[in-house]
């Protein structure tokens, strides 16, 4: 009871207090607020899309389709221009782009010039796909890009149903054609029947004649034979008289072509002949002067050899008369050269002795091979006379047996082709034979034949006024053309969904501005002191505790109020909803108090990583599956998870089993972080009661 009554003393004193009452009030009201705006906000965002405005280009220039103007770009205008989805604007590439550039549009759609033009294509061997060029705006709002890319779907499937009208039209078009040209066909058969009569008379007749050609081409083939045999013969002979003349003319081919080689090597030895016998003749006289000039030099060198030893002999003889020159090494060096001047002037002359006698013997065969080159010469000009005279008669020989040689070939060729032709002219008369018999058998043939096209043509008249008759009643209603148009109708079943986005993002939203509460109301209260002087510890535990669990039931009934009340926000259950949202509120609350009543300003920053972390991993706005795997292992322990799934049993599904789930671990995490808070306060049981009032900020 002692703990209760400081509980009851600290609200006594914060009546009196009117700022701190009001600050206290505020931060109540923080979650009403906070929840309230968000969901506002969000409530209906893709039901408004019709303020967006969005440019539209419209370039097609149309195209001709079976004969009928195709204009499916100013269709697809003319649809949007009653189509409330978008603030549709219609301008030109110009006004688009600089709309796009200076953020007036969110997106921009455009079609394309060759639009119509390509999806005339459809039934065509290489068909094209119509394009629709869709630019969302990203920069100006990526959500409303995303929002665009979804509605311009939808119109890209509509217009496909529209151009898939126009093709089945144009059937139908082309099926009543069908029809008549049945009827006309049928007509056209009975009309074949009669002819195919007509043709079995004719067939009969040209039957009889037929066997008339056969027994003459009997005859023909007979006679063929025997001229084909004597062809042969012929062509045997002349192929033995081509060959023997080829033969001859090539042997006087070759020996033409020897005997003018043989020709210009006997010319080209006669040139020789007189150029060796004029070169010997030059020889001979270089020969007779290069004697002359080594007698001269011969006897130079004789000279210059005793005048080298005289000179020799000379310094022997100055040394022997001046003993002083011995110690001279100038002069020494002067004996010795003199001394090898002598020695090489003696073998030079001995040299030139040779060389002199050499060229003597020179001289005399030089004279010898010129008298030799004389006689060739003379040998080679008349061996060049016989030569050209027996070369003129063998060209004479040459060109008659080439004339002899073709005469036969051509002779050869002619028979030959005789003998093919008479060869094909008989295959002939015995393939006309063949045919001839052929024929009159196919004329049999045709001539059933022909009674049985006259049967099949009356039953082709028949079937062919039947299909007339069947193709004419084929409906081309617009019903009928609109289901080959859309064949499927998707048709959406709303059990399970929400009339507003805001119902969505509801429980995200709300469970986030109870957990802002909690955490904003630890900045303006004290959660370790009392405004009783002497309170104990359980009782300032009790005080403290009940204050937080006051003003969190405060918090969670102004938000119910306003998102119920004003907001019009529809749930399953009214009451449950405020059951659930304190249960949240007192959760959160206790998860706060717990933090920062042991760590105090690092509990509130540790308060704030958890709810950062909580809005990214709670999947309350993506689906779980969509979050990175770690997030995913993580979201069972989070307690804004459990509100969130809790939230969103109460707001839409009405499953009460999986709420009732979600308030069991709710409670285990209040259970928790409450232990833990008077844990807190049972360590400073000890300790005596501050006296000091702690204000609120």
């Amino acid at each position: 009871m002692r703990a209760i009554s400081v509980f009851v003393q600290d609200l006594k004193i914060l009546v009196t207090k009117p700022m701190l009452l009001l600050t206290i009030l505020g931060v109540a009201a923080l979650p009403m607020l906070y929840s309230g705006f968000l969901v506002d906000g969000s409530w209906d965002p893709y039901g408004n899309t019709g303020k967006l405005p969005v440019a539209v280009v419209n370039l097609d220039k149309g195209a001709d389709y079976e004969g009928e103007s195709m204009q499916v770009g100013r269709d697809f205008v003319d649809e949007l221009k009653d189509n409330n989805d978008f603030k549709w604007e219609f301008v030109d590439a110009a006004e688009a782009e600089e709309g796009m550039a200076h953020n007036h549009y969110y997106m921009t759609i455009t079609i394309p010039a060759d639009f119509s033009e390509n999806a005339t294509t459809l039934t065509q061997e290489h068909p094209v796909q119509a394009e629709i060029m869709f630019e969302p705006n990203s920069d100006y709002n990526f959500v409303a890009g995303q929002i665009g890319n979804s509605a311009v779907n939808k119109l890209k499937a509509k217009l496909s149903a529209q151009i898939t009208e126009a093709y089945t039209r144009s059937m139908f078009e082309q099926v009543d054609t069908i029809s008549t040209g049945l009827g006309d066909a049928g007509s056209g058969a009975t009309e074949l029947k009669d002819g195919a009569s007509k043709l079995t008379n004719g067939l009969a007749t040209l039957k009889t004649n037929l066997n008339k050609l056969a027994s003459g081409t009997t005859e023909l083939q007979s006679g063929l034979k025997l001229l084909y045999n004597g062809a042969d013969t012929l062509n045997q002979g002349t192929g033995t008289l081509t060959q023997g003349t080829a033969d001859l003319a090539s042997g006087l081919g070759q020996l033409a072509e020897a005997e003018q080689q043989l020709q210009d090597g006997a010319v080209k030895s006669q040139s020789g002949a007189s150029q060796l016998e004029q070169g010997l003749l030059s020889s001979q006289a270089g020969s007779s002067q290069l004697k002359d000039g080594l007698a001269a030099s011969e006897a130079a060198s004789s000279q210059l050899a005793s005048g080298a030893q005289q000179l020799a002999d000379g310094l022997e003889q100055l040394l022997a008369a001046s003993p002083a020159l011995a110690e001279s090494e100038q002069y020494k060096q002067l004996l010795a050269a003199s001394r090898q001047l002598a020695a090489g002037s003696e073998q030079l002359h001995a040299g030139q002795t040779s060389l002199l006698a050499g060229s003597t013997r020179l001289a005399g065969s030089q004279t010898q091979l010129h008298d030799g080159a004389a006689q060739l010469a003379a040998g080679g000009t008349q061996l060049a006379a016989g030569l050209d005279a027996f070369g003129s008669k063998l060209k004479e020989a040459t060109a008659g047996g080439s004339k002899l040689a073709a005469g036969a070939a051509a002779l050869d060729k002619g028979a030959s082709q005789l003998e093919q032709g008479l060869t094909k002219l008989s295959g002939g008369v015995d393939g006309l034979s063949d045919g001839a018999g052929k024929l009159t058998d196919g004329a049999g043939e045709l001539k059933d034949g022909a009674g049985k096209l006259m049967d099949g043509s009356g039953e082709l008249a028949q079937k062919l006024n039947d299909a007339a008759a069947e193709t004419s009643g084929v409906s081309s209603s617009d019903s009928t053309v609109n289901m080959f148009a859309e064949p499927v109708k998707l048709v959406e079943k709303t059990d399970y969904k929400l009339d507003h986005y805001g119902l969505g993002i509801a429980p995200y939203f709300l469970s986030l501005a109870l957990f802002m509460g909690a955490l904003v109301f630890t900045t303006v209260f004290s959660l370790r002191e009392s405004n009783v002087p002497g309170a104990t510890a359980m009782g300032r535990f009790v005080s403290r505790t009940l204050t937080f669990v006051m003003v969190s039931i405060i918090q969670s009934v102004l938000a119910d109020l306003v998102l119920l009340h004003g907001l019009k926000l529809e749930v399953q259950s009214v009451p449950l909803f405020y059951l659930f949202t304190l249960i949240t509120s007192l959760t959160f609350t206790l998860i706060v108090q717990a933090l920062v009543t042991w760590l105090d300003n690092p509990g509130r920053f540790l308060a704030i990583v958890l709810m950062i972390f909580q809005l990214t991993s709670s999947a309350g706005t993506f689906p779980l599956e969509l979050l990175p795997q770690w997030m995913q292992k993580v979201n069972p322990w989070l307690p804004m998870t459990h509100s969130i799934v809790g939230f969103k049993a109460i707001i839409a599904s009405g499953d009460y089993a999986l709420m009732r789930e979600q308030i069991f671990y709710l409670i285990s995490y209040a259970v928790v972080f409450l232990f833990l808070t008077f844990l807190y306060f049972l360590r400073q049981s000890e300790r005596p009661a501050s006296a000091s009032k702690e204000q609120l900020a």
